[in-house]
């Protein structure tokens, strides 16, 4: 009669998955640092903004394909700044919204942006009907 309570020379089996999944991971998280450091990374900018406008406005970007990329509220009558927003490509389309209400549309070659420092304005006159019918 044996006194043995389980064959030692066998794997539990849930200590077996922690270690596929634990290997997984791992090799998942090595591709991706490979992928980042081999190229594959989006490049960011800094976009500036100056809204003219006597409202605040949403600012979004968008790519060739029609793409968007939401910038964030700008401010009214003031330059606001949003950090590591990823490049586009070579064309910006830069719309201004409020309350879902398209009030501009600007489209500009990448190169014309770096050359601007970056910066797009929204003109005084964007939300002028808004502001007329009572909107503040």
């Amino acid at each position: 009669m044996s006194t043995r309570l389980s064959d030692r020379t066998t794997t539990d089996p849930v200590v077996r998955g922690i270690l596929v999944v634990t290997m997984a991971v791992t090799i998942v998280g090595v591709l991706a640092l490979v992928r980042a450091a081999a190229g594959g990374r989006v490049d960011h900018v800094t976009v500036r903004v100056e809204n003219q406008a006597g409202l605040a406005v949403q600012v979004e970007a968008l790519d060739p394909s029609g793409a968007r990329v939401n910038l964030g509220e700008a401010e009214s009558k003031a330059l606001t700044t949003f950090l590591e927003i990823p490049d586009v490509g070579a064309s910006w389309t830069i719309v201004a919204a409020y309350g879902g209400q398209e009030v501009d549309r600007t489209t500009l070659a990448r190169s014309d942006l770096a050359a601007g420092d970056w910066t797009v304005t929204i003109p005084p006159d964007a939300t002028v009907a808004l502001e007329r019918a009572g909107f503040q």
